[in-house]
C-alpha cells in the first residue's frame, strides 16, 4: 500500500455571516473587511435573527448578513481570519455594548460549510492560534443538509437560498480559476 501524497488543499469561498442591530456598525466596518479580504463579490438581504438570546448583549432586533468574498483562498487562513474578525467585533465597543457586531468566518469548501470559533466541542478540530472550525452544514444529494449539530439558522429554510447563491458563486471561481491559462 502506498503513501498518501501530501497535497495542497483546493481553495475556497471565503464568507462572513455578520451579526447586529445597527447597520451603521456593518457599514463602518466594511472598508476594513475590504482592505484585509479582498472585495465583496455578493451580499445578502437582511435576514431577522430570532433563532437565540445568546448575542442579545449586541442588541434586541438582530439583523443577520452574509458577505461573501470574490477571491478564492487557501482555507488555511481559517485562523488568521478569525482572529482579525474578533478584533474588529471589539473595536465596535462603547458604553452600553461589549460589542456592537457579530462576525463569523467561514468558507465552502464544495462540500460543507466551515465556521471558524473560538470555542471548542466535541464535534469541533482545532486549527491554530486559539482557533477551532466546524463543519456546519453539509451540500449532499442537491441540497444542504445538516448534521445533528447544525445551528437552528444554519438549518432554516430562510438560509437555503444564501447558502446556494455562496455554492454557486464558488462553482463559478472555480470555473474562471480553471479556465485561465496555466503561465509558465
Amino acid at each position: 500500500m502506498a503513501v498518501g501524497e501530501v497535497r495542497p488543499p483546493q481553495p475556497v469561498k471565503l464568507f462572513i455571516a455578520t451579526l447586529y442591530e445597527d447597520p451603521e456598525v456593518l457599514v463602518r466596518l466594511l472598508p476594513r473587511l475590504t482592505d484585509r479580504l479582498g472585495d465583496i463579490e455578493w451580499q445578502s438581504d437582511p435576514i431577522p435573527f430570532t433563532y437565540t438570546d445568546y448575542y442579545r448583549n449586541i442588541g434586541e432586533r438582530l439583523l443577520r448578513v452574509f458577505l461573501v468574498f470574490r477571491e478564492l483562498v487557501d482555507p488555511g487562513i481559517l485562523p488568521e481570519v478569525k482572529l482579525f474578525t474578533n478584533e474588529l467585533e471589539k473595536s465596535t465597543a462603547d458604553t452600553t455594548h461589549p460589542r456592537r457586531i457579530n462576525l463569523d468566518p467561514g468558507y465552502f469548501d464544495g462540500g460543507k460549510i466551515v465556521l471558524a470559533t473560538t470555542k471548542n466541542f466535541s464535534h469541533r478540530v482545532y486549527i491554530g492560534r486559539g482557533i477551532y472550525a466546524e463543519a456546519t452544514i453539509k451540500w449532499e444529494k442537491g441540497d444542504f443538509r445538516p448534521f445533528p449539530y447544525t445551528y437552528p439558522d444554519y438549518q432554516s429554510e430562510a438560509y437555503r437560498p444564501i447558502l446556494r447563491k455562496i455554492r454557486e458563486l464558488y462553482r463559478a471561481s472555480l470555473s474562471a480559476l480553471s479556465s485561465k491559462p496555466k503561465s509558465a
